[in-house]
């Protein structure tokens, strides 16, 4: 391929078809969190009483959502095998085509010199999105090896801390320690805002430095 804009038209219908399937994982999720029960009444015997009547009337609803959050449940790995393409569509052009060559004064420490083509693109909790893309990319890739090598658990460490609550407890969906966890993709991609190619593709101009929607 001859540039990064080549690059990113060749693999557009690729990553929109990605993009689709995430979307369609969702849905499933969406049909999950639904209905939602709301009182103007305080909590004691009333509410308890409305809430027992609510549960009646929409119990076939119900029962829709719950089947709906354990299909979803199941699928959890195949939807972050998806969003784990879309960060290996993203990881390979950084690698290729990003010509950033400073690492951040804040991220010297973490990152070696051969990764500052990935120190790119706005911060997400303090973290340059490249930097994001690349630790997130290898460690679904590597969801089975029982160490990230140094510069992507710093980054992953940092999503877990900066997460701008008032606890100081890690963020779970970040944190490499939890065990319920197999892969970060997913959740990565959602924190980042990547649920809609548009998106995607606004940052991966951006971090390559390619004007936005030509």
């Amino acid at each position: 391929m001859k540039n990064a804009e080549d690059y990113l038209e060749r693999t557009e219908s690729a990553v929109r078809h990605l993009f689709n399937a995430v979307d369609s994982y969702l849905e499933t999720l969406r049909v999950g969190i639904k209905p939602v029960f709301v009182s103007g009444l305080p909590y004691g015997p009333e509410q308890d009483a409305q809430y027992s009547a609510w549960c009646i009337e929409n119990a076939d609803a119900l029962d829709e959502a719950k089947a709906a959050r354990q299909a979803f449940r199941a699928q959890t790995f195949a939807l972050d095998t998806i969003c784990g393409a879309i960060l290996q569509i993203a990881e390979k052009g950084l690698e290729i085509y990003s010509e950033n060559t400073q690492v951040p004064d804040a991220w010297t420490p973490h990152i070696p010199l051969y990764l500052a083509k990935f120190c790119v693109g706005r911060e997400v909790r303090s973290t340059p999105l490249g930097l994001i893309v690349y630790a997130a990319r290898n460690q679904h890739t590597h969801f089975n090896d029982p160490k990230l090598r140094n510069a992507s658990a710093s980054v992953f460490r940092n999503l877990a801390e900066a997460h701008g609550y008032s606890s100081s407890a890690h963020d779970p969906a970040f944190d490499l320690e939890n065990s319920r966890l197999t892969s970060y993709a997913s959740n990565v991609t959602s924190l980042i805002g990547w649920r809609s190619v548009e998106k995607y593709q606004a940052d991966m101009r951006s971090m390559l430095g390619l004007q936005i929607g030509s």
